[in-house]
């Protein structure tokens, strides 16, 4: 097995979850512009300009925040297909939220949300100071809702927000460790490779 390229922290015979890098800046801007990405994410189109989204995205990968970070999501063949994050961390109770977006349309409903969330989570419980992972999601979302039951998430209850229903899901640390290794999210158990040990560069 090769070694993970630098920036990359998980992998699967399908993706690579990695550090953000300018480049990505690109693809991100036109994705969250996209009114039907923007609707399954729950929040409006974005407004702001190339050149104020550049900056923003320039100074966000600059400037660390210790209760956030968000990483790119590229296919094994080097296309940049998606990004996910955790936020809203406290790091003293172990807890943050998660969210991921699919930008391209034609990378959605194949499986691969699932496959990276469940790659994000290994490093997440392996390399970050956390115990419980949430997150919401739209409830009449229900490839998403699907998607994430099969990554190990949990419903717990229903949210309003700006007057929409969510749905909050939560991946508690030791029983998600559990069913990994009773092979729950293995290739056989779900139809998503396993992903390949990667270590953290920087």
């Amino acid at each position: 097995m090769k070694d993970p390229e630098p920036g990359v922290v998980a992998e699967t015979t399908r993706l690579r979850i990695r550090e953000k890098r300018i480049e990505d800046a690109a693809a991100e801007y036109a994705w969250r512009k996209d009114p039907e990405v923007a609707r399954y994410d729950a929040t409006p189109p974005l407004i702001l300009s190339y050149r104020e989204f550049v900056q923003q995205f320039e100074r966000d990968l600059r400037f660390a925040n210790p209760a956030r970070h968000a990483y790119a999501i590229e296919t094994v063949e080097g296309e940049h297909i998606g990004a996910l994050m955790y936020y809203n961390a406290d790091h003293v109770s172990g807890t943050a939220e998660y969210g991921i977006s699919i930008g391209p349309a034609e990378s959605r409903g194949a499986g691969l949300g699932t496959e990276a969330t469940i790659a994000f989570l290994r490093f997440a419980w392996r390399s970050l100071p956390l115990r419980r992972i949430y997150l919401h999601t739209l409830e009449w979302n229900e490839r998403a809702r699907r998607s994430f039951e099969r990554a190990g998430f949990r419903q717990t209850k229903v949210v309003l927000r700006r007057n929409e229903r969510f749905l909050r899901m939560e991946a508690k640390r030791e029983w998600w460790l559990l069913w990994d290794s009773e092979g729950r999210f293995s290739e056989d158990a779900e139809g998503a490779p396993r992903e390949r040990e990667a270590t953290t560069e920087g």
